[in-house]
């Protein structure tokens, strides 16, 4: 009977919503053209219910996790968070929402902790690839384009192609507009280098700018410039210029990935997926599905490692495979041959022919 009524009650309450924004005439309870609809009138299914650190390791074993010493458990989830060790890391350990037999709470968290490793990792080496980007486009485009910003922030340093104009005026005031933040001492994005140019130069030359835009804004200002600009940029690392503007995005996407925090070793990018037509992917055996396509080293972790390849200098890329196989290494030491062989799948990794990437030689792509 009580929730009978409480559904009549809701039905009121929806005709009421809607009556009233006819009332004003379809601009909604905010002005808007659409209407707001009370919270009540989207959820659906049940509500998450709240769990003691007790609770919750009561419910882990009854889903079949075998937890050895309760009270360590206990310490990681309060230290970690239930969501982001249990529900993060937890899938590739079941089979119908139930743990595997055998499967420990050590196992997951010592995925967890290998993924913290990996997001190290990855951070370290983008910051060298965002390095070396930022300073030879900034070379590149100087040189071309001089050193005042009044000069080389403009419509015509840029590409002239008529679909990119709306992003052009964006990344133009978004330049701009870094400079100004930078001049004022009161505001948080105050640059004592870039203010210093300012006023004892008169201009912010574009190595100096380049230091304070974002690895994706950066990617972006590069996407936009000039036919050979871009290839000048390019040619420094043995890439056309649509490569390496694909490379580029391959490598924010994951820097972006684990400057937040989520899920490295199983990421997939949603959208952006790297090119087949390189050299390093042509002479690597990577396996194919049934259309003869490769299976991995598109939007995977495989993926950035291609990337890496071409990015980074043969001694940073060499440490850059020391250190994932390191890390791999360690994990295999705390899982079984099954689940460390579906870790390394998720993450492209499924046989070894990406080791061999440091002595392939890569030919002009």
């Amino acid at each position: 009977m009580k929730n009978r009524k409480k559904s009549i009650d809701n039905l009121k309450q929806i005709a009421y919503y809607i009556s009233t924004e006819r009332t004003l005439g379809n601009q909604g309870l905010r002005g808007g053209p659409f209407m707001v609809l009370p919270n009540f009138f989207y959820r659906r299914g049940k509500m998450k219910e709240f769990f003691t650190y007790e609770q919750q390791i009561e419910k882990l074993k009854k889903d079949g996790l075998i937890i050895c010493d309760e009270q360590y458990a206990i310490n990681e989830l309060k230290l970690e968070g239930y969501y982001n060790i249990i529900n993060g890391y937890s899938p590739i350990f079941k089979i119908n929402n139930h743990y595997k037999k055998g499967t420990t709470f050590d196992n997951i968290n010592k995925l967890y902790d290998f993924d913290k490793t990996l997001r190290s990792i990855v951070y370290k080496y983008t910051a060298l690839i965002e390095c070396h980007v930022k300073a030879i486009i900034a070379h590149e485009f100087s040189r071309v384009h001089g050193v005042d910003e009044n000069q080389y922030l403009t419509t015509e340093s840029f590409s002239s192609n008529a679909s990119s104009r709306a992003n052009i005026e964006k990344l133009l005031s978004e330049c701009k507009q870094t400079i100004q933040d930078a001049l004022n001492r009161n505001s948080m994005k105050y640059r004592e280098y870039i203010a210093h140019n300012y006023y004892n130069h008169g201009h912010v030359p574009m190595w100096v700018l380049v230091r304070a835009l974002s690895f994706g804004t950066t990617s972006i200002f590069y996407k936009n410039m000039l036919a050979d600009d871009k290839a000048a940029v390019s040619n420094n690392f043995n890439l056309t210029a649509a490569h390496l503007a694909n490379m580029l995005e391959v490598v924010v996407s994951f820097r972006n990935i684990v400057a937040h925090g989520e899920r490295t070793f199983c990421a997939r990018l949603p959208k952006t997926r790297l090119s087949t037509d390189l050299s390093a992917v042509r002479k690597m055996r990577i396996a194919k599905n049934k259309k003869g396509e490769n299976m991995f080293g598109r939007n995977d972790f495989l993926a950035l490692v291609i990337c890496s390849k071409y990015l980074l200098t043969p001694i940073e890329f060499s440490g850059f495979l020391t250190e994932i196989e390191s890390a791999l290494l360690e994990l295999s030491h705390n899982q079984t041959f099954e689940d460390y062989a579906r870790i390394r799948i998720k993450m492209g990794l499924s046989n070894d022919s990406w080791k061999t990437l440091a002595k392939i030689k890569t030919e002009g792509d």
